[in-house]
C-alpha cells in the first residue's frame, strides 16, 4: 500500500460523496483539497473562536441523475429519479456544498461559488446533530433533549419544524426515488411514525405502532416497504409497513432473554435482515417477509472451504496473518446479567457494494472476530480473527470484495503500544492470497483513529449489474476491478484516507501480481482458497447437503513474513491467543466436553429447514 505525505488536519476530515474532494479543519481554516492531487484547491478563513467548538463537518449528499432499484417483483428498473413538481431535487442535487457546526449555530459554503455562504443559528433547543437533507438546499437539525427537528431550506430560508422525534441520530429517513421524509416519534406513551411530503414537510400520514419500546425504521431500497423493530427487551419483533402505513406483515418469534439487536436491508432489496441477540442472522424474504435463510456465528468452525485468518505479531511489533487450522476454536468474553449493555448479539451487519451477495457480520461475545458470510454459496466465505477488538467494518463503495477492518487498542497496554495499535489497517479482498495488515507511517498518532474510503468511479473495463435481483443470480467474486492505465479518473486505484485530531495520510491499494507458479494457486500460495474464475450459478437447493458444499484444501503452513525466523515460532503471537497452527490444544482446539451442535449452520431453503454439521 502506498501512502502520501502526512497533511495537517483535524479528526473531522471527510471526504466528499463524489470522492473528489478532502475537507479538513486547520485551525482556524477549512482546507479543501482534490483526492487526486492533494493539492489544495480552496482555503476558507474561519472565526477562530467558532473553529475552535465545531463538531460537525458534513458534505452535501451526491446524488445521480438517475437511479438503479429491483421492481416489485424483483424485475430491474432504470429510469429518471422523481422528486416531485417543482424538480427542485435535481436542481439542489448538482450542487456540492460543504456545512460546519458547533452546539448553537451553522455556517454553510458552497465549492464551486465562494460568493455563497449561509449561517443559521438554531436558537432555542441548540443542536444535538446535524446533516444534509434531501439534497444541498436543505439542512435537518435535531435539538437537544428530543424536542424538535428543524428543516432549514436554504433556497427560500424558511423552516419547518417536526416535535418529539424519539432518537437524534436514528429513526427517520428519505424514501428512495420521491424522498419523502419518515420520522419516527413519541409524544406521549405510543411511538408514531409520520411521513412528510418531500418539499414543504407537510404531513402526509402518520400511523401508531403497536410496540412498546421502537427502535428505528428503514426504508427498503426500492421505497415500497418500511421495517420497524422493537425494543430487545420486549422480545423478538420486526413490523413491515408499506410506504402508505398500512401494517404488511409483523415477523415476531420466541425468544430466550433479548430480541433484535440491528436491522438491515440488503442493496438490493431482496432481504431484510435481522441480527438478534441469540447470535444469529436471519434474512426475510422480500415477498412474503418470512425467514428463509439463517446463519450462526458458533463458536467452533468445522466447515470445509472455510477459510479461518489469525491475525499474528513477531517480535518487531510486525502484524501480519496466518491461517489456522480447523476445527478452531474462536475467543469469547463473557457478559453478566448485571451489565447494562450485555456484551451479546449481532451489533454489526453490513453488506457489499453494489450486489450485497457478501456480509460482513460481528458479534459482540466475539469482539474480535469478522466473519465473511456468501450469499451465493450460503455458508460463511472468510474468518478474520483479530488481535483486538473490531472497532469498525466498512467495504469499498464500489468494489465489492475489498473490505477494511479498523481494530481499538488493547486496554492493558500502554501509550506506546496504543498508539502501534491504532496505526494499522486491516484490509481483506477475495482476489488475495491473505488479508493485509498495513502499517501506517504516521510518526505520533494522538487521540482516536479514524480510517475512511475515497469513492473512486467503478472500473471501466468491468460490467457489473448495479443491484441483485436475486441472491443467487450468477457472478464472480473475484474479478479485474482496475485496468493497467492509472491515468484514467475511472481507473484509480482505491483509496483509503487515515488520520487522528492533528493529520491524516493517503493511501493508495496494490493489487497482488498475478503468479502462475502453480496450477490452483494464488500468488505462490498452494492453496485452492481464491480461485479467479466465476462461480458456477447456484440454486438454493444446490447446498441443501454438506456433501455437495464446494471443497477446498486448506494449506497446514503459516504465511508469516518473508523475514521472520522459523526458529521463532514460540514468540509469536495469534489472534486466536497462542501460538497459531501448534501441535497442543492451545491453538484453539474445541476443549474436552464441547458440544457438537457449536460447529454447525443453519438455513431454510425454499421451505425446508436444513442444517448443515460437519
Amino acid at each position: 500500500m502506498e501512502f502520501s505525505t502526512e497533511f495537517r488536519g483535524s479528526h473531522f476530515t471527510q471526504p466528499s460523496p463524489n470522492g473528489s474532494l478532502i475537507a479538513s479543519i486547520v485551525h482556524p481554516r477549512l482546507v479543501l483539497r482534490s483526492t487526486s492531487t492533494l493539492q489544495v484547491k480552496r482555503i476558507i478563513p474561519l472565526d477562530p473562536d467558532f473553529a475552535s467548538r465545531v463538531n460537525f463537518v458534513k458534505w452535501s449528499p451526491y446524488l445521480n441523475n438517475s437511479f438503479t432499484s429491483p421492481a416489485w417483483h424483483g424485475i430491474p428498473i432504470i429510469g429518471k429519479r422523481r422528486s416531485g413538481i417543482d424538480k427542485s431535487e435535481e436542481e439542489g442535487g448538482g450542487r456540492q456544498r460543504i456545512l460546519l457546526a458547533d452546539d448553537q449555530s451553522i455556517q454553510v459554503y458552497d465549492v464551486e461559488d465562494e460568493k455563497w455562504t449561509a449561517a443559521i443559528k438554531q436558537g432555542f433547543g441548540g443542536i444535538r446533530h446535524v446533516q444534509f437533507g434531501r439534497n444541498a438546499d436543505e439542512v435537518v437539525v435535531f435539538s437537544e433533549f428530543q424536542l424538535k427537528v428543524t428543516v432549514w431550506n436554504l433556497s427560500s430560508s424558511g423552516l419547518t419544524e417536526i416535535l418529539n422525534p424519539k432518537f437524534p441520530t436514528r429513526g427517520y429517513g428519505y424514501r428512495p426515488c420521491t424522498a419523502h421524509f419518515a420520522l419516527l416519534t413519541r409524544s406521549s406513551t405510543h411511538d408514531v411514525i409520520s411521513v412528510h411530503q418531500h418539499t414543504s414537510y407537510k404531513l402526509v400520514s402518520s400511523f401508531t405502532l403497536p410496540t412498546l419500546d421502537a427502535q428505528g425504521l428503514k426504508w427498503s431500497p426500492c421505497g415500497r416497504w418500511i421495517a420497524v423493530w422493537d425494543s430487545a427487551a420486549s422480545g423478538y419483533k420486526v413490523l413491515v409497513y408499506t410506504a402508505d402505513g398500512h401494517l404488511y406483515r409483523t415477523y415476531e418469534k420466541p425468544c430466550e432473554g433479548l430480541g433484535v439487536k440491528c436491522v438491515e436491508w440488503s442493496p438490493g432489496g431482496d432481504f431484510l435482515t435481522i441480527g438478534s441477540y441469540d447470535g444469529r442472522l436471519a434474512f426475510l424474504s422480500n415477498y412474503t417477509f418470512s425467514p428463509v435463510i439463517e446463519m450462526n456465528h458458533t463458536r467452533t468452525i468445522r466447515l470445509p472451504g472455510v477459510t479461518v485468518w489469525s491475525e499474528c505479531t513477531n517480535p518487531p511489533h510486525e502484524r501480519y496473518y496466518a491461517q489456522a487450522q480447523q476445527p478452531t476454536t474462536l475467543p469469547i468474553i463473557s457478559s453478566s446479567p448485571s451489565d447494562s449493555q450485555p456484551k451479546l448479539g449481532i451489533s454489526t451487519i453490513a453488506f457489499n457494494n453494489p450486489d450485497g451477495t457478501l456480509i460482513a457480520t460481528r458479534n459482540d461475545c466475539m469482539p474480535t472476530t469478522v466473519w465473511i458470510w456468501s450469499l451465493k454459496l450460503l455458508r460463511p466465505y472468510a474468518v478474520l480473527v483479530q488481535l483486538n477488538p473490531i472497532r469498525s467494518i466498512s467495504w469499498h463503495p464500489t468494489i465489492p470484495d475489498l473490505l477494511m477492518i479498523q481494530c481499538a487498542p488493547s486496554e492493558n497496554g500502554n501509550s506506546v503500544e496504543s498508539s502501534k495499535q491504532q496505526g494499522v489497517v486491516y484490509l481483506w479482498s477475495a482476489a488475495w492470497a491473505q488479508p493485509r495488515a498495513v502499517t501506517v507511517p504516521m510518526e505520533r498518532l494522538s487521540g482516536n483513529t479514524w480510517a475512511r474510503w475515497i469513492l473512486t468511479a467503478p472500473p471501466s473495463n468491468v460490467i457489473s449489474a448495479p443491484f441483485s435481483a436475486s441472491a443467487t443470480s450468477p457472478g464472480p467474486f473475484v474479478m479485474e476491478r482496475r485496468s493497467r492505465s492509472p491515468d484514467k479518473v475511472e481507473d484509480r486505484k482505491p483509496m483509503v484516507m487515515f488520520g487522528d485530531r492533528d493529520g491524516f495520510v493517503v493511501g493508495y491499494v496494490q493489487d497482488e501480481p498475478e503468479s502462475e507458479d502453480a496450477e490452483g494457486s494464488v500468488d505462490g500460495v498452494g492453496m485452492e482458497y481464491q480461485q479467479k474464475k466465476p462461480w458456477d450459478p447456484v440454486d438454493w437447493e444446490y447446498f441443501a447437503q454438506a456433501d455437495k458444499l464446494p471443497k477446498c484444501s486448506l494449506s497446514l503452513t503459516s504465511q508469516a513474513p518473508p523475514d521472520s525466523n522459523p526458529g521463532s515460532s514460540k514468540s509469536l503471537r495469534g489472534g486466536l491467543g497462542s501460538v497459531v497452527n501448534s501441535p497442543s490444544g492451545s491453538n484453539g482446539l474445541p476443549p474436552p466436553g464441547a458440544k457438537v451442535g457449536d460447529d454447525s449452520f443453519d438455513y431454510r431453503s425454499r421451505g425446508q429447514n436444513v442444517r448443515v454439521n460437519s
